[in-house]
């Protein structure tokens, strides 16, 4: 299993059509390609964590980085795991409201969950502290 971690800055006239849209076609691309991940939007920034087969992760990924929609990305963490994080959701999404980070404790969130997530490939407790929150996020 290949994972790849990257975030970015969103178009400042990104509208919930685009957004839509990009969830839309995501899906129905990771459906049959069997990828699965997660897409977070907060303060015009996205992180997403893609999960598969590492020669489609890497294509799927040279086509974001060509989309318009998005700018300044970095990849934050890739590399083989043991197992999916997301396994049951093609492109699970949550945009990120203010209760939602300040629900999660504000010494791990740091105030923006993109620069945390630098820390990702780290097994620590925040790091793991993140991520379950991220899917309780999720699963609301």
């Amino acid at each position: 299993m290949y994972e790849l971690v990257y975030c970015s800055a969103a178009r400042r006239d990104l509208s919930s059509g685009d957004i839509s849209a990009i969830l839309k076609t995501a899906r129905d691309f990771n459906s049959e390609n069997n990828i699965t991940g997660c897409l977070l939007y907060y303060n015009h920034e996205f992180i997403q964590v893609l999960e598969g087969k590492q020669e489609i992760i890497q294509s799927l990924f040279a086509k974001i980085n060509k989309d318009d929609r998005h700018f300044d990305i970095m990849v934050l963490a890739e590399g083989d795991k043991e197992k999916r994080v997301f396994n049951s959701w093609s492109m699970a999404f949550h945009e990120l409201s203010n209760e939602d980070v300040q629900g999660i404790s504000t010494e791990v969130f740091a105030e923006n969950f993109i620069a945390f997530s630098q820390f990702a490939v780290k097994n620590t407790f925040p790091t793991i502290l993140f991520w379950s929150k991220v899917c309780l996020l999720l699963q609301k």
